[in-house]
């Protein structure tokens, strides 16, 4: 496998914008940035946290691998016209895709869990109309645009196929798919793998238990996820993200940083 290594900001231990200088000394590539909630204004769309963003990557020696859209679990992606939120979840889209331009991330990715879970077909198809929106005003800057979820594998094709733009794929994370509705890590991995953007998320926990539980140490079946990706001979981002401020992985020691630090260990060994 040719990888790079990653972790979400907000699972390092702290998050803030110092996360960089701790994402350096664990001796990872890079991280992922937060757009934000509308709640709190959408930070990243402030040019002067853009700003301090770009400072912390270039003294740190980090790249940033995606924006990731996490507001969405509040409100929803696939909001129809005529909806309250609609004009304001179109300007989340091109904000969170100008903020990437700017700040030169190749992907914008948009998590369809609460708010923005595509279980319709009527949201299925007003996401997918959203996501050919995202991936038009994406392309103009040569920027992916990518989509987290929980659907199956042939809603997910399906999904790909509806949108049809050549800058969209999926993002796979190696535990959402079991956690969520019991699906088998790998048969979704294997159904989508030509079509993921590629970038996926790598965390494990116990039954019930979401990014809990140290990597390859719960139920999710990460080294068999680790094993395909060899496999196929996967080329692009491995991102953590385990939960090391939250119980269960909280209790493991009293530095969460050392917890986290021995997930990365982890994580290194098994793309060896």
């Amino acid at each position: 496998m040719n990888v790079k290594l990653g972790i979400c900001n907000f699972c390092v231990p702290g998050t803030g914008v110092f996360a960089p200088r701790l994402v350096a000394e664990a001796g990872l590539d890079g991280m992922s940035i937060e757009f934000g909630t509308y709640e709190n204004g959408f930070p990243l769309s402030n040019r002067r946290i853009q700003d301090a963003y770009r400072e912390a990557r270039e003294r740190h020696g980090i790249e940033y691998c995606n924006i990731g859209c996490s507001g969405f679990d509040f409100i929803p992606f696939h909001a129809h016209r005529g909806h309250a939120l609609y004009d304001i979840v179109k300007k989340f889209v091109k904000d969170a895709i100008d903020a990437a331009a700017y700040l030169e991330i190749p992907l914008v990715f948009m998590p369809a869990f609460h708010a923005s879970a595509i279980d319709t077909e009527d949201e299925f198809r007003r996401a997918a109309e959203m996501f050919r929106y995202a991936c038009d005003l994406a392309s103009e800057k040569g920027i992916k645009i990518g989509s987290e979820n929980m659907m199956d594998s042939e809603r997910q094709l399906r999904l790909c196929e509806e949108v049809g733009r050549d800058n969209f794929g999926i993002f796979y994370d190696s535990d959402n798919y079991f956690y969520n509705k019991g699906y088998d890590q790998i048969e979704i991995l294997d159904a989508v793998y030509d079509r993921i953007v590629p970038q996926l998320h790598v965390k494990d926990g116990k039954r019930g238990v979401l990014a809990g539980a140290l990597l390859g140490t719960g139920d999710a079946g990460f080294y068999d996820v680790m094993a395909y990706l060899r496999k196929r001979n996967y080329e692009g981002w491995l991102i953590i993200e385990n939960l090391y401020e939250r119980e269960p992985l909280r209790a493991l020691n009293e530095d969460v940083y050392a917890t986290f630090r021995q997930d990365v260990e982890i994580l290194k060994s098994a793309v060896k």
